[in-house]
């Protein structure tokens, strides 16, 4: 259950499943940091310490043919009544002062 991980230890179980996703697909990781437009040192970095910038991590998962999984998170809250359809609220730009 990740509510009850630390952010260290998700991003090293995201990194182990890139692992997985990588061996499954018979891909060194030299083939893969090729593959994704980065340096090897940086994909093996990331599978050692779960570090790796948000832009490169999408190299790698549309290097591994998984791109459509990330539509799956932070999806936008449901429609709960009719109300919200016919009447939606504008669009936050920013958060109030507090």
């Amino acid at each position: 259950m990740w509510p009850l991980k630390t952010k260290h230890e998700i991003s090293l179980e995201i990194a182990d499943r890139c692992r997985s996703i990588r061996l499954e697909q018979n891909l060194s990781q030299e083939e893969l940091a090729c593959r994704a437009g980065i340096a090897t040192r940086t994909y093996r970095r990331f599978e050692q310490e779960g570090s790796i910038s948000l832009d490169r991590f999408v190299a790698v998962i549309h290097s591994l043919n998984r791109i459509a999984e990330l539509e799956t998170i932070l999806k936008p809250s449901p429609v709960e009544d009719l109300d919200q359809i016919e009447n939606p609220k504008p669009v936050r730009r920013r958060s109030r002062s507090k």
